[in-house]
């Protein structure tokens, strides 16, 4: 996400540097709720399913599993040498090793504490809204497994597919797999996305060129099946646009492109994550009213927000911060969201405090919160966070804030 200037001092907008290219082919299948989609993760339980059959676009599972680096399954539509390639072999071993262990030794952790803290924020609500998210799909679909439709948004762009049926995209998978692991690395070690500007990152790069490379593979790597992708694009009455290639959505002058990512979960629920590229300061809203118009669409929705730079500390981010706190039911977030004082002024939020709050991350130390500061001091609705989460990842050192609107 692009970096905005903030009081003098570079506001990073954390995300994540990932691939591109074009389409693939690939035949579809239906399965029913019978049917069992294998796990490659622990298991999340979820409500009930809905008793309906459920069309699978094979190939985009295939290129998932791909670069999640897990095994093709019979009858595949990747190129059977590329899954013998020494740059996938030298990715997945040892990808494989530590996602065995981050998940059992962290993510495990944060799945106890949403079955048990976010119970309520997760049986009242089914969309999840993630502004300034990257392709940080694995926090998201972590804390609320039972959202059937996520909607984040980020200025990374949205990049485009692998071809991954010919031969020659073998000549570039060193750096293919070089790149996402050094993306990777931050959100496993850190958990959250670091680098100096994204955009620059993405920019004249063939491979490296948008976040849903990285949305497939935390959302196969957490046990779903990918059964559909499309690009689309926000129209001026929040409705959207769909376009068959993701090159012709590049050709069009969009103030939001994107792209609908269908899955299915492990309990056979159909599910969406939406991914937008667009500008979300109140200028960047300005200019695109269909943005906002596609949010209120979904009628309410829970809000979730992490390593967000402190924009919407600031002026410039009026507009997102007011259409959070004037739509969400819930919104549970890190000190570097909204801050306190805009959901006091509101007069209708009730608050759990977890964790600890000493003062903002050190480059953002101009945004110090005096009133929830005071808020933990006082203990109040103040409880213990199991977890590292955002700037301050360390366990014992970070903090998160739920918000529950007054009925």
């Amino acid at each position: 996400m692009k970096a905005y200037r903030i009081k003098g001092i570079t506001g990073i907008a954390l995300a994540v540097s990932l691939i591109a290219c074009g389409g693939n082919k690939g035949g579809k299948e239906t399965r029913s709720n019978a049917d069992t989609l294998k796990k490659d993760s622990a298991k999340v339980v979820a409500p009930a399913p809905k008793k309906e059959a459920l069309t699978i676009e094979r190939k985009y599972d295939d290129i998932a599993r791909y670069i999640a680096g897990l095994a093709q399954k019979p009858g595949s539509a990747v190129n059977p040498e590329l899954s013998k390639s020494k740059a996938w072999l030298g990715y997945s071993q040892p990808f494989n090793k530590s996602w065995k262990s981050y998940d059992s030794t962290r993510l495990s952790v944060m799945r106890a504490w949403s079955k048990t803290d976010l119970a309520e924020m997760n049986k009242n609500e089914s969309n999840i809204f993630y502004p300034f998210a990257g392709a940080d799909i694995l926090n998201a679909y972590t804390f609320f497994p039972h959202a059937t439709q996520f909607v984040m948004v980020g200025l990374e762009p949205v990049g485009s597919l692998p071809e991954l049926e010919g031969k020659h995209y073998k000549d570039s998978l060193n750096n293919y797999f070089h790149n996402i692991n050094n993306s990777l690395s931050s959100i496993l070690n850190f958990s959250f996305f670091r680098t100096k500007s994204m955009r620059l990152d993405f920019s004249g790069q063939k491979e490296l060129n948008g976040t849903i490379h990285i949305l497939l593979l935390f959302l196969t790597r957490t046990g779903n099946t990918i059964a559909g992708i499309t690009p689309v694009s926000i129209k001026h009455d929040g409705s959207l646009t769909t376009y068959e290639t993701f090159d012709a959505m590049k050709k069009d002058s969009l103030k939001a492109k994107g792209v609908e990512i269908r899955f299915v979960d492990a309990d056979s629920v159909m599910k969406k994550v939406y991914y937008f590229s667009t500008n979300i300061a109140n200028d960047g809203m300005k200019v695109n009213p269909g943005f906002t118009a596609f949010v209120k669409n979904m009628g309410h929705y829970n809000t979730y927000l992490k390593s967000a730079s402190c924009l919407m500390h600031e002026p410039g981010f009026s507009s997102i911060r007011n259409l959070i706190l004037d739509g969400s039911n819930y919104v549970l977030e890190d000190d570097s969201g909204i801050p306190l004082k805009f959901f006091t002024e509101k007069g209708n939020w009730e608050y759990t405090f977890y964790g600890t709050y000493t003062g903002a991350y050190a480059i953002f130390h101009h945004n110090y919160q005096k009133d929830l500061f005071d808020a933990y001091k006082a203990g109040t609705n103040v409880k213990e966070l199991p977890f590292g989460i955002g700037y301050k990842f360390k366990k014992g050192e970070s903090n998160l804030m739920l918000a529950k609107k007054k009925k």
